[in-house]
């Protein structure tokens, strides 16, 4: 796929969601997550009990040889290090940041610090994010979010550094919860040259991601493929991500689900954006990894109440 191609793969798609752009750039993430909350925003949650499991079965093989390092593709302000590692629900993110955590940048930072310095710990992982906003990196790193951040675009045409390089390396579960669409293959192409390549022998990488139903997931199918990956999709597991944010948006996702001839009885004619679960692992772990995603969907359907369990 030629550079163009790859720029333009969910062009059209892209252009039926709505714009989040003017909370995604501030500075601290209280706008951020106030919109989201508002919008009904669920699937980070959802997705965190597959994202813990592929945790649960790197650090079972692996033992206390190689530690766990999570790259976050799409991090925004760190949301999903707080739900793995720190275990933080998002209504508990919605309530910090939405009525103790203060607004200037310094104070907001010192707090989150506070909070998280004596929140339960989730899981002994370290988490490094990437996303093109730089203002949600810096805030995410500052605020012990994350433990490492890159502000990079390799969608507009950067390329990782040395350090990025480094960074990827070192890292053997990919997560992303949202991402896809905004980031193509052509960022995955970038990362998945180095990832886990510092644990050379050891089990992974492991990629985990959701993918709303309304992209093609071939394209990214395809990018692991070529860089030596099996990918599948988890069967009978389907996550909501959020409401629509208007009736244009409902009706723009709406005519792309039916060019694609895909059902949306179930959920989009609901009013929830949905999207499928993805992995990836070395062919030779695949199997290991759909069976532990499968697993993971089963004992979460023993109880309707608990996040990330929705059936088809």
């Amino acid at each position: 796929m030629s550079t163009l191609e790859a720029a333009q793969t969910f062009t059209s798609e892209n252009e039926a969601k709505a714009d989040f752009d003017s909370v995604y750039t501030a500075p601290t993430p209280h706008a951020y997550i106030a919109t989201m909350a508002e919008t009904g925003y669920e699937i980070g949650e959802r997705a965190r009990p597959y994202c813990c499991a592929a945790v649960d079965l790197i650090q079972e093989q692996n033992g206390l040889a190689w530690p766990t390092q999570l790259l976050d593709v799409g991090c925004s302000y760190g949301i999903g290090s707080a739900f793995v590692k720190y275990n933080c629900g998002f209504d508990e993110l919605v309530a910090f940041f939405g009525s103790r955590a203060p607004m200037a940048y310094g104070a907001a930072c010192e707090a989150t610090r506070q909070w998280l310095n004596v929140t339960p710990p989730g899981y002994d992982v370290r988490c490094v994010g990437l996303d093109s906003s730089r203002q949600a990196i810096r805030f995410a790193v500052d605020a012990g979010l994350l433990d490492g951040g890159l502000a990079k675009n390799f969608e507009a045409g950067e390329s990782p550094s040395p350090s990025n390089r480094q960074w990827f390396r070192g890292c053997n579960l990919l997560m992303s919860t949202g991402a896809i669409g905004y980031v193509t293959e052509r960022t995955l192409d970038w990362v998945l040259a180095d990832l886990g390549k510092s644990h050379s022998g050891s089990f992974g990488p492991i990629a985990v991601m959701t993918i709303l139903r309304m992209f093609d997931s071939e394209s990214i199918g395809d990018c692991f493929e070529s860089n030596g990956y099996a990918f599948r999709q988890v069967p009978g597991v389907c996550l909501p991500q959020r409401n629509f944010a208007s009736d244009d948006e409902r009706r723009g996702v709406l005519e792309v689900l039916h060019d694609r001839a895909i059902d949306t009885a179930l959920w989009e004619d609901k009013g929830k954006l949905a999207a499928d679960l993805f992995v990836a692992a070395p062919t030779d772990s695949i199997d290991a990894v759909v069976e532990r995603m499968v697993e993971t969907h089963q004992q979460l359907s023993c109880d309707d109440r608990a996040p990330g369990y929705i059936q088809r």
